[in-house]
């Protein structure tokens, strides 16, 4: 599946009121299989996560490590903000 990754412009890492989606840049595309390949993908580990095969880097800002306050947006439209120890699914108020 593939999924979308934003990363906060200003992060705050979990800490204080969530960014607007606007505040948010996209800067990959990841073809995996679940948010903790995501978040293994587009970090650094052994190199920089841009050059993994999975991964559609979309140059822009500093190149960071997927952290706390990131969002991800599955193939079926989900979104999910990254937590200290889990995905949280992002829902949407009605309307």
């Amino acid at each position: 599946m593939k999924y979308t990754v934003f990363h906060a412009k200003e992060p705050n890492f979990g800490m204080g009121k969530p960014p607007e989606f606007k505040d948010f840049e996209k800067v990959a595309e990841v073809e995996t299989t679940g948010l903790e390949s995501v978040f293994r993908l587009t970090n650094h580990i052994n190199h920089s996560w841009t050059q993994n095969p999975e991964v559609r880097w979309f140059k822009g800002g500093g190149v960071r490590s997927t952290s706390v306050g990131d969002i991800v947006i599955d193939g079926n439209g989900k979104k999910f903000r990254c937590e200290m120890a889990e995905w949280a699914e992002i829902i949407e108020p009605d309307e």
